[in-house]
């Protein structure tokens, strides 16, 4: 057997499962097997500092409030001191539309009352709140409170010393800014049988949990994206080139024949949507472009996101649903 050979018999998951019970919006329980001995431990332990470390989210970043120049003065009226003010708006979970890379947002309330983190989405529509009831500030009878929150979008920690290099206004208070999205990853690896083999191949079972502001399945798979893109440049161009290849030596008139080999699997697909796609008996995506959108909706655990997720998948091989042979 030859070398390249031999190094693509080596086994490998084919795809990501889960249990629906144990997939909310904000924890998920995914398994994948099997692996060869001590793969498992090696995807496990770069899949989680990833995870922990580098995927993106949304955080405020800086306040300002009339009068009050650094977050040592108190601001007229209100319970908390404002530098206990700025650790709750620390905890608050945002998000902002996709296509959004900042905002900032204007609060105004009147004594007496509490300001909590749901008053960011009445304040703009824009703003996604993922724990509404969070208490953020007292105010007292008689007082307005006026406050300007900037919302950024991140990754990883970035201290208040450096959002504050980057303030125009001199006036603003920066605050330390906690992007990521996620609470914490546990991942464990069992031992699992394949044909005769017993104690030769692994079971990963990863658990991550978000603050909800991110799909479980969805860290996840920018995980693994971050993870190829990096190992990337390790390859020598014609192994990392090889699939563009195949592409490109495809006819043009010939797309749903070039989409037969094509497992879902293989593709970049959420891990709710290749898990939707594969008990659906749509395993390649030449048969995913036979169906319709109005085909797909019929089948069980269709929503209009898995829909739109296949559609953009299919366009970049210049495909899309209702094809016919």
């Amino acid at each position: 057997m030859a070398l390249k050979e031999i190094l693509e018999s080596i086994r490998h998951p084919h795809r990501v499962t889960f249990e629906a019970r144990d997939l909310t919006p904000n924890y998920g329980k995914f398994v994948a097997q099997p692996f060869e001995r001590g793969y498992a431990t090696t995807i496990g332990n770069a899949l989680r500092r990833v995870l922990l470390s580098s995927i993106p989210g949304y955080a405020i970043t800086a306040i300002k409030i009339d009068g009050v120049t650094n977050e040592f003065e108190n601001v007229p009226g209100m319970k908390e001191d404002t530098i206990v003010m700025i650790m709750h708006l620390k905890n608050v979970v945002v998000a902002l539309p996709e296509n959004v890379d900042a905002k900032t947002i204007h609060i105004k309330k009147e004594g007496p009352c509490t300001v909590t983190a749901g008053d960011f989405a009445v304040a703009d529509a824009d703003v996604n709140v993922f724990n509404p009831e969070h208490h953020i500030a007292t105010i007292a009878e008689g007082y307005t409170f006026e406050m300007d929150v900037q919302i950024e979008s991140g990754y990883n920690y970035v201290p208040a010393e450096v959002n504050m290099e980057l303030l125009e206004d001199v006036n603003a208070i920066a605050i330390d800014a906690i992007y990521s999205p996620i609470v914490n990853v546990k991942f464990a690896v069992d031992d699992v049988r394949v044909g005769q083999r017993i104690n030769y191949y692994g079971k990963l079972t990863l658990e991550i949990e978000t603050k909800g502001n991110i799909a479980p399945e969805k860290a996840l798979s920018w995980a693994a994206k971050l993870l190829r893109d990096n190992l990337t440049p390790f390859m020598l161009p014609e192994e990392a080139n090889g699939d563009d290849e195949k592409i490109e030596e495809t006819p043009k008139d010939s797309v749903l024949d070039s989409l037969k080999d094509k497992h879902v699997e293989e593709v970049e697909f959420s891990v709710r949507t290749a898990n939707f796609l594969i008990s659906s008996d749509l395993k390649t995506l030449d048969k995913v472009a036979l169906k319709t959108d109005a085909d797909l909706l019929r089948l069980n655990g269709a929503n209009e996101m898995i829909i739109e997720e296949i559609k953009e998948k299919l366009a970049e091989y210049n495909a899309h649903l209702g094809m016919r042979g």
